[in-house]
């Protein structure tokens, strides 16, 4: 019976847990105009983290190019680390997180990196990341080339 409850238990903490992910993952894309050409970043913001924590950076990528365009370097001078990652189903009821393997941009298209989703890591974190701090991050395309972004720290709505 005592085994029976904690079960009980264990499964009911998990299930708001499931249902982040799920409505996080489920998010509607916002319709943004592309550019007309190149590479823009829309909506960028980083969740709180503490020193020698990690961090994680969501945003709009929109590619406005005739070609698709392909991630190649980012770095971040909070961080000791930064990868590109994303969010899968483990297949045994659980999520998992993963680097992306494949971190392409279709041409003409919007890629949103989003919790639950795709985004970009923060590791290693040289300080803490509080609420209202700003974190600059420079992600490198393949045809676009460097781009700076400054991303504002604040928690998930």
């Amino acid at each position: 019976m005592k085994n029976h409850f904690f079960k009980l238990t264990f499964i009911a903490l998990l299930i708001p847990f499931f249902s982040f992910c799920n409505s996080a993952s489920e998010q509607e894309t916002p319709h943004f105009d592309l550019p007309d050409s190149g590479i823009e970043i829309a909506d960028a913001w980083a969740r709180p983290g503490r020193d020698n924590g990690v961090s994680a950076i969501y945003m709009h990528v929109l590619n406005g190019s005739a070609e698709t365009d392909t991630l190649i370097a980012f770095s971040s001078p909070v961080a000791g680390l930064v990868e590109l990652h994303e969010t899968y189903d483990r297949g045994d009821g659980m999520m998992g997180m993963r680097e992306s393997e494949e971190p392409y941009f279709p041409a003409r298209s919007v890629v949103s990196m989003q919790p639950g989703g795709l985004h970009v890591m923060l590791m290693q974190l040289n300080r803490p990341l509080n609420e209202g701090d700003d974190v600059e991050l420079t992600l490198t395309f393949s045809g676009a080339g460097e781009l700076t972004i400054t991303a504002p720290v604040r928690s998930p709505n």
